[in-house]
């Protein structure tokens, strides 16, 4: 009775016990399943961050107006002129312009921005490319995009993310005759970061995702739809 009684209890402990063939299959599904799903998450992680960098921005927009509010439409950049955020002397970056109506210095940095890329203490640059033409092209200096002079707000390009291969370490990112966005033919950009897009704000305060200049929805000029280097000044 007593050898029944074990055999009986070592069949029951097979038939509830797993094989070794068994987990072997239980473990290959696994690990195929989180190899499907790995770049998912990855991709939603880099969504969620993309949604960050338009908050960012639609927060910068709200600055910006009521920037040009408060000064007659217009709001000073640099070229050539490289303020830090403790910077006190000479002309003040946009970004310290922008600054009291912000409360922070974080709004101006995208956690979605790669960590090989330049370490830089902002990472939107304006769009002071038809103030700087109209100018004359000159060197460095101080120049004052106006809001009055610009045709159609919804398409003009105010600030989008800085994507230059060699950005100067400075506040007030600006190379006039270096397409910073990376969207015009034969740039020296990386490429968009978010999921292969770049976020961008609007004079009338939108933000949009571009992987390409659209003709007709975005502007780099006051009253032209053209992309950058269609009027750009030759270096």
């Amino acid at each position: 009775m007593t050898r029944i009684r074990k055999l009986e209890a070592r069949a029951t402990s097979k038939e509830s016990g797993f094989t070794l063939i068994e987990l072997l299959v239980v473990t290959a599904i696994i690990g195929i399943m989180a190899g499907l799903l790995l770049p998912a998450l990855s991709t939603a992680k880099k969504r969620g961050l993309s949604a960050v960098c338009v908050s960012n921005l639609h927060q910068i927009g709200v600055a910006a107006q009521m920037y040009w509010d408060d000064n007659q439409g217009k709001i000073s950049a640099l070229s050539g002129i490289f303020p830090s955020w403790s910077s006190t002397n000479g002309p003040r970056a946009w970004t310290q312009e922008l600054y009291p109506y912000l409360k922070t210095t974080k709004v101006f940095l995208d956690p979605g921005r790669p960590e090989w890329m330049p370490a830089i203490p902002a990472h939107y640059y304006i769009n002071l490319l038809p103030a700087y033409v109209a100018a004359g092209s000159p060197a460095a200096g101080v120049f004052t995009i106006d809001s009055r002079l610009i045709k159609d707000h919804s398409s003009f390009i105010l600030v989008g993310e800085d994507l230059y291969v060699n950005p100067t370490q400075d506040i007030d990112l600006s190379n006039e005759i270096v397409d910073e966005f990376g969207f015009s033919d034969g740039s020296s950009c990386y490429p968009p970061y978010h999921v292969g897009f770049a976020n961008f704000l609007f004079a009338d305060g939108h933000v949009a995702s571009f992987n390409r200049f659209v003709a007709g929805e975005m502007t780099y000029w006051y009253a032209a739809s053209a992309n950058w280097q269609k009027m750009a000044p030759m270096p």
